[in-house]
C-alpha cells in the first residue's frame, strides 16, 4: 500500500485566497509557503485563538507586510476584525449560529505577499521598504505559519504523533551571495551549533534537508475548525527577533558542506580543549586582566604630567603633594596587577613561575622563549627618580603623617611578583577596607604588602616613569594583540607608550607556544563578536540581512529512507534592530508628581530600600560631602585645581562594630530628580551633538493643577 504525500502548505484559512481566482490561486507561490503573522499587541495569542475560534478567514489581515513607524499596518481594516476574543461567554448555540454566518460570507482576496515595497512616505525620493520583523519592544510579534496535509483530495490534516516518534520545528536561514563577485546570487545558509560553535553553513535548498546539528525551533499546534466544521491543525511559532545580534554577529561558513539525513541523527561531538582556541583565549585573558590595566595605569601617568604641566605658577610643594598622592593610588592598583600577573603565570606558565619563585632559570633552557620572558622580567625595575618620589613624602605633605616603616622597593618585576605571592598577602590585599591614600590612617594599616613597586607613576622630575620604560627589551609586537592603544590623532605620546605593552602581550603569547592547552578559559563575547565582524566584514558591507524560515516534519525512527521534510520558504524578511528607525514606538506613559511643593512632596512614601554595607556605606559617607563644583575643580589644572578630600575611606562603624545601611528612598522623588538632570545633561551636550531640536517634544495640558482648590 503507497503511503499517501505529505506536503507543508500555506495556513488553511488562506488557501487560493492570493490576489487571483481560487482555480489560479492554487498555483501561486504564496500557495506552497509557510505565512508570516504579525501582531501589534501583547495578547498576541489570545488574537490568534479568538480568530481561530470565531472566523479563521480573517487572519489574512495579520500577514505581514512592509511598515514603517510612519505608516504602520491598520490593525483593523474593518470593525468586526478589530477584536474577536470572547471577552464575554455567549450560549453555544448563538456561537454556533455566528460562527456558520460568518463561515457563509464571501473570502475576499489579499495582496500576494512582498518582500519589498515603496515607501510612501519618503518624500519624494525612491525608497524600498522592506519586510521587516520587529522587536517585542517595539510591540510586535511574529508567528510563522503553516499547514501539514496530505497530498490527496480533501487535502486531509497529515495526523502527528508528537513525542519521540515525530516532531515537528521550523528552521530559520539566512541568505547571502556564494560568491562575492556575484552578491545578487543569494543562497540559504543554514544556522549550525556543533562542536566548532555556532555558525551559518552553506546547504543545498533544492535537496530539501536539514543540516546537520542545524538548529530547529520550537512550533506548536492550534486547533480550530475550517468553514465545513472539519477539525483542523494550524502550526505555528514565535520568530525570535530578539535574537536579531546572535544571528548576524555569527560566522559565516562558506564551503558547501553536504548534510546527509544519517549524519542529522547522530547527536553533536561535545567540545574538546582541542577544539578551542585555547591559546587565543589565554592571551586575551592576559591582556583584560594585566596588559590593558597596565596600560590605562601608564595613560593615566601621562595625564597627570600633562596637568602638572600646566600649572606654571603651582607651588613645587602643592606639585609634589600631588605626585605623591597620585603615586600611592597607582601604587595600590598595582598590586593587584601584579598578583593578577602572577597568578596567570603559575596557571598557565608553570615552569616560568617556578623560575620566578626560585630565582633559577636553569629548566628553562629548553624553551627559548620562555627564557626570554624570565629574562625580562628580571630586567625590568623601578627608577631611582620613581622610588624617591614614591617613598620620600614627609617634606611635602602639608600636615605630618604619622610615621610608619615605609616599605622597601623591589629591585625588579621578578621579585615583586614572588612577593606578591608570599603567604598571607593575597588575603589581606584583597580584605583591606581601606585605599592606600597620605591619610595616617591608611598608611598605617599592616594589611598593605610591605614593598612597593608601582607600574607607572611620576618620578621626581613630573615625568611618567616605572618598569614600562624597559618595554623595549621585550622584542617586537606581531599585530596579533586584540586591543589598541587609546585613539589619538595625531598619536600622542601615552598613547605611543601604552602600546609598548603589546611587546609584553606578545612575549607572552610566544612563550605559550608549547604549552599544554588544557583548560583555557572560553573566549570572551566582545572577543567573538570583534572576530565575526572582521571575518565577514566583506559581507556585511552589502549584506541587507535577508532571512527565510522552513518548517520541518521529521520522523526520527525512519532514518535515511524517509528524511526529514521540508516546506518551501517564506517571504524573505529582515530582522530589526533595537534601535530601528522604522521601528514603530512602543507608547509608554510615566506619570511624575502633580503636587511638587515641600507639603505635597512630603506625603509619598519612601517605600525603595537600598541595602549598603559596611564599606559602600563608607564610599557613600565619602562622597556626600562632595559638590559638583569640587568634581570640576578636581580635574581642572592649576590656579584652579582642587583635590577631593575624601579622606581614606573604610567602612561604617560604630565603636568596634561594622555598620551597614537600609536606605529608604521615594521613587516619585527620584522621577523628578532624573528628569531635571537628563534635561540638563541633554543641554549641555547639545553643543556637540545636537540633540535638542530632536529630543522632546511638550504639548500644553490645559485644568492640569499640581494642587487642588
Amino acid at each position: 500500500m503507497k503511503a499517501h504525500p505529505i506536503q507543508w502548505q500555506a495556513p488553511r484559512p488562506l488557501w487560493a485566497r492570493f490576489g487571483l481566482p481560487s482555480a489560479a490561486g492554487a498555483t501561486v507561490a504564496d500557495q506552497d509557503r509557510p505565512a508570516i503573522l504579525r501582531f501589534a499587541s501583547d495578547d498576541f495569542m489570545d488574537q490568534m485563538l479568538g480568530t481561530l475560534e470565531r472566523d479563521p478567514s480573517q487572519i489574512d489581515a495579520l500577514v505581514a507586510r512592509p511598515e514603517t513607524w510612519r505608516a504602520p499596518m491598520a490593525d483593523a481594516p474593518v470593525p468586526e476584525q478589530a477584536d474577536l476574543i470572547e471577552r464575554t461567554p455567549i450560549p453555544g448555540i448563538a456561537d454556533t449560529v455566528i460562527r456558520r454566518l460568518l463561515a457563509k460570507k464571501p473570502k475576499q482576496s489579499i495582496p500576494a505577499t512582498v518582500h519589498e515595497t515603496e515607501d510612501p512616505h519618503a518624500q519624494g525620493q525612491a525608497r524600498l521598504l522592506p519586510l521587516k520583523l520587529y522587536q517585542p519592544a517595539h510591540q510586535r510579534y511574529y508567528l510563522v505559519a503553516s499547514s501539514l496535509i496530505c497530498g490527496v483530495p480533501g487535502f486531509p490534516e497529515r495526523a502527528v504523533a508528537l513525542g519521540a516518534a515525530e516532531q515537528v520545528n521550523y528552521v530559520i536561514r539566512r541568505l547571502l551571495p556564494e560568491t562575492f563577485e556575484n552578491a545578487n546570487d543569494l543562497r540559504e545558509f543554514a544556522y549550525v551549533n556543533d562542536a566548532q560553535g555556532k555558525r551559518w553553513q552553506r546547504v543545498n535548498e533544492d535537496d530539501g534537508r536539514v543540516a546537520a546539528g542545524e538548529e530547529l525551533l520550537p512550533v506548536f499546534p492550534l486547533s480550530y475548525r475550517d468553514d465545513a466544521t472539519h477539525p483542523r491543525i494550524l502550526w505555528g511559532g514565535f520568530v525570535p527577533v530578539g535574537r536579531r545580534e546572535e544571528y548576524v554577529s555569527a560566522n559565516v561558513d562558506r564551503p558547501s558542506t553536504p548534510a546527509s539525513a544519517a549524519g542529522q541523527q547522530l547527536p553533536a561531538t561535545p567540545e574538546t580543549p582541542a577544539t578551542r582556541p585555547s591559546k587565543l583565549a589565554r592571551v586575551t585573558q592576559f591582556q583584560m586582566e594585566v596588559a590593558e590595566p597596565w596600560r590605562n595605569l601608564i595613560r593615566s601617568s601621562y595625564r597627570t604630567a600633562e596637568s602638572l604641566d600646566r600649572g606654571e605658577d603651582e607651588p613645587p610643594d602643592a606639585k609634589a603633594k600631588r605626585v605623591f598622592e597620585f603615586n600611592l593610588q597607582q601604587q595600590n592598583v598595582s598590586w593587584l596587577i601584579l598578583l593578577d600577573f602572577a597568578d596567570f603565570l603559575s596557571l598557565h606558565l608553570d615552569d616560568v613561575w617556578k623560575a620566578v619563585e626560585t630565582g633559577d632559570p636553569g629548566p628553562l633552557a629548553q624553551h627559548q622563549k620562555r627564557k626570554e620572558l624570565y629574562d625580562w622580567l628580571e630586567k625590568a625595575e623601578m627608577s631611582a627618580g620613581l622610588t624617591i618620589a614614591l617613598t620620600e613624602p614627609v617634606n611635602v605633605l602639608s600636615v605630618p603623617p604619622v610615621r610608619v616603616e615605609w616599605r622597601t622597593p623591589q629591585p625588579s618585576l621578578r621579585a615583586a611578583l614572588k612577593a606578591i605571592r608570599a603567604p598571607g598577602v593575597r588575603e589581606k590585599l584583597e580584605g583591606i577596607e581601606y585605599n592606600y591614600t597620605n591619610n595616617p590612617t591608611s598608611l598605617g594599616q599592616g594589611d598593605w604588602p610591605n614593598f612597593h613597586f608601582v607600574l607607572a607613576g611620576l618620578n621626581t622630575a613630573n615625568t611618567p616613569d616605572g618598569p614600562f620604560t624597559w618595554l623595549q627589551l621585550a622584542g617586537e609586537a606581531d599585530g596579533s594583540t586584540q586591543f589598541i592603544p587609546e585613539p589619538s590623532v595625531p598619536p600622542s605620546t601615552q598613547a605611543q607608550m601604552a602600546a609598548e605593552v603589546d611587546r609584553l602581550t606578545t612575549l607572552v603569547g610566544k612563550a605559550l607556544e608549547a604549552n599544554q592547552e588544557t583548560g583555557a578559559p572560553p573566549l570572551p563575547f566582545a572577543l567573538q563578536l570583534k572576530n565575526s565582524i572582521a571575518a565577514n566584514l566583506k559581507i556585511s558591507r552589502t549584506d541587507p540581512g535577508w532571512f527565510v524560515a522552513r518548517f520541518v516534519y521529521t520522523r526520527r525512527d525512519c532514518g535515511p529512507l524517509h528524511p526529514p521534510l521540508l516546506s518551501a520558504p517564506t517571504q524573505r524578511f529582515q530582522l530589526a534592530s533595537f534601535f530601528d528607525p522604522d521601528a514603530p514606538a512602543r507608547p509608554i506613559r510615566i506619570s511624575l508628581p502633580l503636587d511638587t511643593s515641600p507639603a505635597g512632596l512630603r506625603k509619598y512614601r519612601k517605600n525603595t530600600a537600598f541595602v549598603l554595607s559596611d564599606m559602600l556605606c563608607g564610599q557613600v559617607q565619602r562622597a556626600k560631602s562632595l559638590g559638583f563644583i569640587d568634581l570640576v575643580l578636581a580635574v581642572l589644572p592649576w590656579p584652579f585645581h582642587k583635590d577631593l578630600d575624601v579622606g581614606a575611606g573604610g567602612p561604617c562603624k560604630m565603636g568596634s562594630i561594622d555598620i551597614g545601611m537600609i536606605c529608604s528612598l521615594s521613587i516619585p522623588i527620584i522621577t523628578i530628580c532624573a528628569l531635571i538632570l537628563l534635561i540638563i545633561i541633554v543641554s549641555l551636550l547639545d553643543l556637540i551633538f545636537h540633540w535638542l531640536p530632536f529630543f522632546i517634544m511638550c504639548f500644553p495640558l490645559p485644568g492640569l493643577k499640581g494642587k487642588k482648590k
